[in-house]
């Protein structure tokens, strides 16, 4: 893993393409590496993972025509290779960076990325036609931030890198608007006006006039609909498809030189990945997982029965409030933008534990989003089954979930009650936002922000949602997720917490095939009644003890409505401080006003609105200086 830096710019120099890239070195701390022929400039910071003596960058084409800077990892770089060599192509290097360059040697830019399966962003000048050649992958494992002004065109694969170069003085209320919806800002938009982010399965060419175009060479939505026309009817048949298929994708996935190993939270998810590695593995593998001393938040047990069971050496890193509350700060400045997943904290801490022993690791990430792990794929079936309720017991359930304090035993329970009864009300566009989103609804948004803002933006958050042209609900919701929140929230989240520690992070449920896969399965294959990843479930069970499949799922949260009445409370009434908040003016000081006390009286538990909001005032402050 690595990161990357350049420009097309008559106006910056060496001096500044050395000075930038630095700062990217936790993506790369092993080497650095340059080439500058103005206007051209690329840089790299690189983490050693493959070939670790002869697959330095920036890499130059035997003729010296093309030059290329990689971050990532291309899985099938073998079967890549050997296609070349067939055409006669020679390597010097057993790296796939090399299998990159040949590879747009032989079949062009389009050609070479249909081929490339892997996590990537990548930048390669070709002297020949005088372009620069910039792509990410399919779907957004690795980031890739860019500028055109009239300084020239600037990428980078952190925010931070590109300040020196933009106009970072103008909020994007597109941004502000995304980020207090769903809790994260999708591409191609950030927090700024001036950067943007190029999106997955897109590639961008830049000539030396800084003229740029944008395309894209991945289609999920053609993917969904091929799957619908090729359904998959036969389920013991599709059990097998998917064991060899995830199979596969992780012992390609194990392909490193140096040493690697999984995390393991106790889920299903994490617990099939590990279980596989150490089939395929020849040596016992390392699995890491954190505890919380809050027990309610707590999955160690579990993720220790797993580890026992398949033969890891398993390291528990068990955490309390402190631990937490020392990293918040860290964690949120390493996002560059604000970010609203609480999960990201325990997250970086997980992999700051693992870089102790390895430099790779796989997680469970994405079967959830792939194969209906979350309870809002069952958001139908609850607010068809509300409705069927008579009225007055549909009052009574309001007026209850309104009056009983929220509590650590009841705020679960609360919460999804209330979801089911406010999804059950509204359009399956508006459902999906209500159950997918940690952020504000479109009601509550409107409270946050002024008149001013409210009137200056837009609502299209949910395209993704309509674009598809499908009336299947479930469906729709399939694939507004891999579109939307995988990109925009789970990617983002494992990449920054793992590459804060420098260490890299592979995702086996996103490999293609099995994306590809998932859509060509019939909603009843993974879920049957309200029993959630069916067909996960039972094709490895074989693989892990028999009371895993019956965890409920826990995921890693933090106590946020303690810390917020209790460690936090302090730092939260500062940030939101009327006079802060009237300078800003962003936000309807009143609306606060009814968020804060609701919460610190128990009726309400706004907990997500106060973490989004705690978020964005400490990215402001940090940046704005306030």
């Amino acid at each position: 893993m690595c990161g990357i830096f350049g420009f097309i710019s008559k106006q910056s120099s060496q001096a500044e393409l050395k000075q930038t890239t630095s700062c990217l070195t936790q993506r790369g701390p092993d080497a650095s590496g340059y080439y500058y022929s103005s206007p051209v400039g690329l840089g790299h910071r690189r983490l050693s993972i493959i070939d670790l003596e002869s697959g330095a960058q920036p890499m130059h084409s035997a003729d010296g025509q093309q030059v290329l800077v990689f971050n990532g990892e291309i899985y099938n770089f073998l079967k890549i290779k050997q296609e070349l060599q067939d055409l006669n192509f020679e390597f010097t290097t057993t790296s796939d960076t090399e299998v990159i360059l040949k590879a747009y040697q032989a079949w062009g830019f389009e050609g070479c990325l249909e081929k490339l399966e892997g996590m990537f962003a990548f930048a390669l000048w070709d002297y020949n036609i005088k372009k620069l050649l910039i792509a990410r992958d399919r779907y957004g494992e690795k980031p890739l931030y860019y500028i055109k002004n009239e300084k020239g065109v600037y990428f980078a694969s952190e925010l931070k890198a590109l300040k020196p170069f933009a106009d970072i003085k103008a909020i994007s209320k597109k941004g502000l608007n995304l980020f207090f919806s769903l809790s994260y800002i999708p591409a191609p938009f950030t927090i700024y006006e001036s950067v943007s982010k190029l999106g997955a399965g897109e590639y961008m060419v830049v000539d030396l006039e800084e003229r740029v175009s944008i395309n894209n060479y991945y289609n999920l939505k053609a993917v969904v609909k091929s799957g619908r026309s090729k359904q998959n009817s036969d389920y013991e048949q599709a059990k097998a498809q998917l064991r060899q298929l995830l199979f596969e994708s992780i012992e390609k996935r194990m392909i490193s030189d140096v040493p690697l190993g999984s995390f393991l939270s106790g889920g299903i998810d994490s617990s099939i990945v590990s279980a596989i590695m150490a089939k395929v593995s020849k040596t016992p593998i390392k699995t890491f997982s954190i505890g919380f001393k809050e027990k309610a938040y707590d999955e160690s047990e579990r993720a220790a029965l797993v580890a026992k069971h398949i033969g890891a050496e398993h390291t528990l890193h068990v955490l309390g409030h402190e631990d937490l509350l020392a990293v918040v700060d860290d964690t949120l400045n390493y996002f560059d933008e604000p970010f609203g997943d609480s999960s990201a904290i325990p997250s970086m801490m997980v992999a700051k534990k693992a870089k102790e022993k390895v430099t790779v690791v796989l997680t469970g990430d994405c079967a959830d989003e792939l194969f209906g792990g979350y309870e809002k794929y069952l958001g139908k079936h609850y607010a068809d089954k509300y409705k069927t309720y008579p009225k007055v017991m549909q009052n009574m359930l309001k007026w209850g979930v309104n009056k009983i304090p929220h509590t650590n035993a009841t705020n679960h329970t609360l919460r999804k009650i209330k979801k089911v009864i406010q999804s059950a009300e509204v359009s399956p566009e508006e459902r999906y936002l209500k159950l997918a989103s940690l952020g504000f609804s479109p009601t509550y948004k409107k409270q946050l922000l002024t008149k001013e803002l409210n009137a200056e933006i837009s609502d299209d958050i949910l395209s993704h949602f309509k674009n598809l042209g499908e009336q299947d609900e479930l469906l729709q919701t399939f694939y507004s997720d891999v579109k939307l929140v995988l990109e925009g929230d789970m990617l983002t989240k494992v990449d920054r917490a793992c590459m804060i520690n420098s260490l890299e992070a592979r995702v086996p449920f996103l490999d293609s095939k099995i994306v590809n896969f998932s859509f060509q399965l019939p909603h009843e294959f993974k879920i049957k009644g309200i029993n959630k990843k069916r067909i996960l479930k039972e094709t490895f069970a074989d693989l892990l003890p028999e009371e895993t499949m019956s965890f409920s799922k826990k995921g890693f949260g933090i106590p946020i409505r303690l810390w917020f009445q209790n460690e936090l409370k302090s730092e939260l009434l500062e940030l939101l401080e009327d006079s802060f908040i009237e300078e800003q003016n962003l936000f309807n000081k009143n609306y606060i006003h009814q968020l804060i006390q609701e919460h610190m009286s128990n009726k309400e538990n706004h907990s997500s609105k106060l973490w989004q909001l705690f978020t964005f005032q400490k990215w402001y402050k940090s940046n704005f200086n306030a």
